[in-house]
């Protein structure tokens, strides 16, 4: 299952209110400011908002970025995540044993109830985000933004394409995947974003890629296809490049979001 957790970073702790907050992080050619728990309030409010108004047949479509997943196990995983930080269920963090189980913890519930969870248990996490360190809780910025487009497009809504958390995250996320191209020994690649440029890798850069810094993130996090991939802005051969792209398994099909 691609989903976004990654909460084995180093330095991760249970909630305990009494580490003093850490300033916001900026990112981008334009130094957008973005506190991370402010980040993810923001988003959970949209998405606790958008589930109030989503009916039965809804809330059981299909999410096509999430094989296998409904609407609803969508956010089952979101409650699950809050829940299993909160609480420090942290074995496996991350894999999909440890998202699968928060699925399926909530299997016999129903939309309004899971979403009553998360709605009850997100401002403790909020909590919790205000008191770590940005880099440390980078992970719950890229899921819960990530799953916000993946639920929207599920319903038949347009991603947010221009956003100012997207041009926060697509900054650390290529500083990611800048690691990635040089532990991998892959050929360096420009990529150009909307807020942001960076070359991944070492050496010069053998082709460029310019992208949004929404389509950017979507390609990154496994949500568009190596057709896609390949079909994108590139100077040069894309081909050296598709397979390093990637945190996830690209899907099958293309998405459209």
């Amino acid at each position: 299952m691609a989903t976004m957790a990654d909460p084995t970073l180093p330095g991760w702790r249970r909630p305990s209110p009494a580490r003093r907050p850490c300033p916001p992080a900026r990112g981008g050619l334009y130094g957008v400011t973005v506190d991370v728990a402010e980040l993810y309030a923001t988003t959970r409010a949209r998405l606790l908002d958008l589930a109030g108004g989503l009916d039965p047949d809804q809330a059981t479509a299909p999410v096509p970025a999430l094989p296998g997943w409904s609407v609803k196990d969508a956010y089952a995983h979101l409650a699950g995540l809050c829940a299993d930080v909160l609480d420090g269920r942290m074995d496996g963090a991350g894999s999909p044993p440890w998202t699968a189980r928060q699925v399926a913890e909530r299997a016999d519930r129903d939309l309004p109830e899971v979403r009553g969870e998360w709605e009850d248990r997100g401002p403790e996490l909020d909590a919790w985000l205000r008191s770590q360190g940005g880099q440390r809780t980078l992970f719950v910025a890229f899921d819960v933004w990530t799953h916000e487009q993946d639920i929207r497009a599920a319903v038949g809504l347009p991603g947010e394409h221009h956003d100012g958390r997207a041009s926060y995250l697509v900054d650390h996320a290529l500083a990611v995947f800048d690691r990635r191209f040089t532990e991998a020994g892959a050929p360096a690649l420009q990529v150009v974003a909307d807020s942001t440029r960076r070359v991944l890798g070492a050496g010069e850069p053998g082709a460029t890629l310019r992208a949004s810094d929404y389509e950017m993130l979507r390609v990154l996090f496994g949500r568009r296809s190596r057709t896609q991939i390949v079909r994108a802005d590139w100077e040069g051969d894309p081909g050296p490049y598709v397979e390093h792209l990637h945190l996830f398994e690209p899907p099958l099909t293309d998405l459209l979001d």
